[in-house]
């Protein structure tokens, strides 16, 4: 019987690379499914790398519907992502995040020529912030996520056959600059600042490139229980900011301080990914005291998958690896 077909969007990247890993690993999955990996540059050492494990590589523009097309075609299952944070270097908040809107109803458009092959429409998403909170709390890079969802909800042909995906938070956020631990050798302890509290929750996925891929193959074989729409919140573990930091101290032997500075000095520090990452921080901390804070009904976690989580990376083996 021939192999069913997985399209892998961001497939040198952490979340579609996890994919992939994950797919590989599983003899069963494996002996089912063929992937290939969609990418800007099937030349770059990554694709080489990825193609060299026997998944295809074809080229496609983001920006380019045609091309989007020709790659999905024929497709059982496709799993897509889009990126704020690569555009967000170059472009402003605002345009940044209506480009990722813009690539990922390009995604989705050319997907819905497949749906006569077309099986599962997997979309690596976050909350709507802004929905959720009455605009209370709103982030762009939540926003511009939500308009693509909201376009394949648009679509009751590929909505029928869609599962959302909530990625949990990175352990390996912990290396980006603003979030890095820094020792003060005048106090003879690591400080870390914050523009949120220390209380604010984080549902966290231990290490993202090991973790993330495991849901997503649950996913891909329980397609009964996850489609029409439903979410997934991909994480192994609910911990505070604060605890966080204490874990990764602990997991290095040193102490550290949770420092918290108000966001408009936090931007200053680090204009523009500062008030970016704090205005996504300020919904958890928004959902902390809530017990129904998700506005959608039924999300499904790694209990209602079958996950053990206890087989995956925790999130303090993930901290000491930062």
């Amino acid at each position: 019987m021939p192999k069913r077909l997985v399209t892998v969007f961001g497939a040198t990247g952490v979340q579609g690379g996890s994919v992939v890993d994950a797919l590989l690993n599983d003899a069963s999955v494996a002996s089912t499914y063929a992937i290939r990996a969609v990418t800007r540059n099937p030349s770059s050492a990554s694709a080489k790398a990825i193609e060299a494990r026997g998944v295809s590589v074809v080229k496609a523009d983001l920006n380019d519907v045609a091309s989007l097309t020709t790659a999905v075609a024929g497709s059982h299952v496709i799993f897509a992502v889009t990126d704020f944070w690569g555009p967000f270097k170059e472009l402003s908040q605002e345009r940044a995040a209506a480009l990722e809107s813009v690539q990922g109803v390009n995604i989705a458009t050319a997907s819905l020529a497949t749906l006569d092959t077309l099986q599962h429409y997997i979309y690596s998403t976050l909350p709507d912030a802004s929905r959720i909170t009455s605009g209370a709390a709103r982030a762009p890079h939540y926003e511009s996520k939500a308009r693509v969802k909201e376009f394949i909800e648009s679509q009751p042909g590929l909505h029928a056959v869609t599962t959302f995906v909530w990625p949990g938070f990175y352990a390996s956020n912990l290396a980006w600059d603003m979030l890095k631990p820094v020792y003060l050798a005048t106090a003879g302890q690591y400080v870390q600042l914050q523009g949120v509290s220390e209380d604010t929750p984080v549902y966290c996925l231990g290490d993202s490139r090991a973790n993330f891929g495991i849901f997503i193959r649950a996913i891909l074989t329980q397609r009964e229980k996850v489609g029409g729409g439903k979410i997934v919140f991909a994480y192994v573990e609910k911990i505070t900011l604060g605890q966080l930091l204490q874990t990764w101290a602990e997991t290095h032997g040193v102490k550290a301080q949770y420092v918290h500075v108000d966001k408009q000095v936090y931007d200053k520090l680090w204009p523009g990914l500062g008030g970016e990452f704090v205005m996504g921080m300020e919904f958890w901390h928004w959902a902390k005291d809530k017990t129904n804070w998700t506005g959608e009904d039924g999300v499904l976690g790694w209990h209602e998958l079958g996950l053990d989580v206890s087989s995956m990376i925790s999130v303090k083996q993930a901290v000491s690896a930062v």
